[in-house]
C-alpha cells in the first residue's frame, strides 16, 4: 500500500506590518535618538503609581484625527504616539504525519495578535511555497480525495470552512485594537488512492498588518 510513503510538513513563518501612517516630515535622528514628530506646547509631565502611567500635555488645542480614503492624520502631542502590532505562533512549524487514503490528517497553531491601532488588524497568507497536495475547492478536505487546505477557529476567523492555502487569503480580520486575539489555524490533508507518493512540505508566510 502506497500510503505509508506519504508524509507532510509545514513551515510557518511570521511578517509584521505596522501600517499606520508615521509622520516623516518632522522625522529628527541621531547616534543616539530617534524622534518621530513634534509639537508646540509649553509643559507636561509623565505622572506613575504603582498601576497606572499618565503622560499629560498643557498649552494645546485638542488634537483631533484627519480622515481621507488613504490618510490619517492624528493632530497634537497626544495623537501623534506611534502604535504597535505584535503577533506570536504557538508552534512555528506542523507535521500531519503519514496520509492515508482514509482519514484527514491535521495540525494547529494559534496565533495570537495584540494591535492598539482604532481600526484593528488583518491577518493573511503572505506567501506559500514548496510542494504541497491539490488544493482544497469545494470548501471541505475529505479522506479519500486528494485535497489540502486551511480552516480558521476564533472570533476573528474570516472563514470556518476549509480553504486552499493561496497568498493573499484574508485568515482573521478586526476593526478595532485588539489584546491578545486569537485564532486557530488547522492546516488539513488528504490523499486519495492515486495521489503520487513522496514527501510533501510547505512553507507559509503569515502577515499581520494594522488597517488604515
Amino acid at each position: 500500500m502506497r500510503s505509508s510513503f506519504f508524509n507532510c510538513v509545514l513551515i510557518i513563518l511570521l511578517g509584521i506590518s505596522l501600517s499606520s501612517p508615521v509622520p516623516t516630515q518632522a522625522v529628527m535622528t541621531s547616534t543616539n535618538y530617534y524622534i518621530y514628530a513634534d509639537t508646540i506646547d509649553t509643559g507636561g509631565v509623565l505622572s506613575t503609581s504603582t498601576s497606572y502611567t499618565i503622560q499629560d500635555t498643557v498649552g494645546e488645542a485638542a488634537g483631533t484625527a484627519a480622515t481621507s480614503s488613504t490618510y490619517i492624520i492624528h493632530g497634537g502631542y497626544q495623537g501623534a504616539e506611534l502604535g504597535s502590532l505584535t503577533m506570536t505562533l504557538s508552534a512555528s512549524s506542523v507535521n500531519l504525519g503519514t496520509l492515508t487514503t482514509g482519514a484527514v490528517a491535521s495540525g494547529s497553531s494559534v496565533v495570537t495578535i495584540s494591535t492598539d491601532s482604532n481600526t484593528g488588524y488583518t491577518l493573511s497568507v503572505g506567501s506559500a511555497s514548496g510542494s504541497s497536495l491539490t488544493g482544497v475547492s469545494d470548501g471541505a478536505v475529505t479522506a479519500g480525495v486528494e485535497e489540502y487546505g486551511v480552516a480558521v477557529a476564533g472570533t476573528d476567523r474570516a472563514f470556518s470552512t476549509d480553504q486552499a492555502v493561496t497568498p493573499g487569503l484574508v485568515l482573521a480580520s478586526f476593526n478595532a485594537p485588539v489584546n491578545n486575539s486569537q485564532s486557530t489555524l488547522t492546516f488539513k490533508a488528504a490523499i486519495s488512492g492515486s495521489s503520487s507518493a513522496g514527501a510533501y512540505n510547505q512553507t507559509v508566510t503569515l502577515a499581520a498588518s494594522a488597517n488604515l
